[in-house]
């Protein structure tokens, strides 16, 4: 299997674990995927993998990490596509949305 099938397979899995209720497994798979795209230095799909992996974080009730994990999304995003891409305001509204959620956990 090539590392670019291995790396879509583990963060497919990844968020199958996450949508069954099993985010210890899904952080594993993902944590994997997230090794092989640096590996690999593929910087978008390293931003596609720990936007999941915030996400992850964020249906744990985990923000600091979210907000750690999306902000580390975002510069990968624009490190590999530039300022503004997709997949950058795709990771900037989960962000916004996580600071909102958190705001109001707060209040």
């Amino acid at each position: 299997m090539s590392k670019l099938k291995k790396l879509g397979a583990l963060n497919r899995e990844g968020m199958r674990a996450c949508n069954d209720g099993r985010p210890g497994d899904a952080l594993f798979q993902l944590t994997q995927a997230d090794s092989l795209a640096r590996s690999m230095n593929s910087p978008l799909h390293e931003a596609k993998v720990r936007n999941n992996m915030a996400l992850v974080y964020q249906i744990s009730g985990k923000y600091e990490e979210a907000r750690i994990s999306f902000r580390i999304a975002a510069g990968r995003a624009v490190e590999g596509g530039g300022e503004g891409n997709v997949l950058h305001r795709v990771i900037m509204r989960n962000l916004d949305t996580l600071t909102a959620l958190a705001k109001g956990r707060a209040a």
